[in-house]
């Protein structure tokens, strides 16, 4: 039975389980379908990837040049396996890329039945804004790493070249991209507690100066480096989407007491 007609009436336990499966299946698809696309255009990847260490100034890659002289800016295979390791990290962010939003889809079109039809209209936005968010995160935080990489490598100071290992590098630069997709998300939840109600803008507003607390010392957490440009350029955004939940908590409940009045 598919979705549309089990939500007609109620589902038992094996369709329930049934219906999990099918969805299940239809993610690994997806997720397998891109991890076999990254791995054929891991190369193309590997070298986007590669642009914020490219971006660094000269001196500071200096080290790395006087190994491999002919490349712009080569990085190094420490251990037998990191090559390949490097290739499944590549591969995996094409799976993530493909996989995501199918297996948010599959999400949604499993819990539907048990959604009220207020939920469902909420549903659908809330998971694309999901995507974007996170997605603009990632992108925000690929253009601030050549200033992070040129502060944090700077401290090595004189007679000291940074060589960086390039399973090393793809994970930092990997965890980066996470942290900041995962931060960005913080407006949708804010957004979906004032939705319900269980925050308005007088609580906002009291409490302005813990959030700003809270938000730097989550970015200081959160940030793989930890380092005042990656965390200001985290903890600044943040502090802007609760700036913007307060204006649209104000509207939120602008309307609600209009309609209480009305009624």
């Amino acid at each position: 039975m598919t979705t549309e007609e089990l939500a007609a009436g109620e589902m038992s336990l094996f369709d329930h389980l049934s219906e999990l499966r099918s969805r299940l299946f239809k993610c690994a698809v997806a997720i397998t379908i891109g991890f076999a696309v990254g791995f054929v255009v891991r190369e193309q990847i590997l070298f986007l990837l590669r642009e914020p260490y490219c971006d660094l100034p000269a001196a500071i890659r200096s080290g790395a040049n006087s190994l491999a002289p002919d490349q712009a800016c080569p990085l190094i295979v420490l251990r037998v396996m990191d090559g390949f390791f490097i290739s499944m990290k590549a591969a995996s962010i094409v799976a993530v890329l493909v996989g995501g939003p199918v297996t948010a889809y599959q999400i949604w079109r499993f819990v539907t039945p048990g959604l009220r039809p207020v939920e469902r209209r909420y549903a659908i936005p809330f998971l694309l804004a999901s995507f974007v968010l996170f997605t603009a995160g990632a992108v925000f935080s690929f253009y601030l790493l050549p200033q992070a990489l040129a502060l944090l490598l700077s401290f090595a100071g004189e007679g000291i070249a940074p060589v960086l290992g390039a399973n090393e590098y793809l994970s930092f630069i990997i965890f980066t991209m996470l942290s900041f997709g995962v931060a960005f998300e913080f407006p949708l939840i804010l957004l979906m507690l004032i939705l319900a109600g269980v925050v308005g803008p007088n609580g906002l507003i009291t409490y302005r100066r813990h959030a700003i607390f809270g938000i730097f010392v989550a970015a200081a957490v959160i940030t793989p480096t930890g380092d005042p440009i990656t965390m200001s350029a985290m903890a600044v955004p943040l502090y802007l989407f609760y700036e913007i939940c307060v204006v649209v908590a104000k509207v939120v409940e602008r309307r609600r007491r209009r309609r209480a009045a009305v009624a």
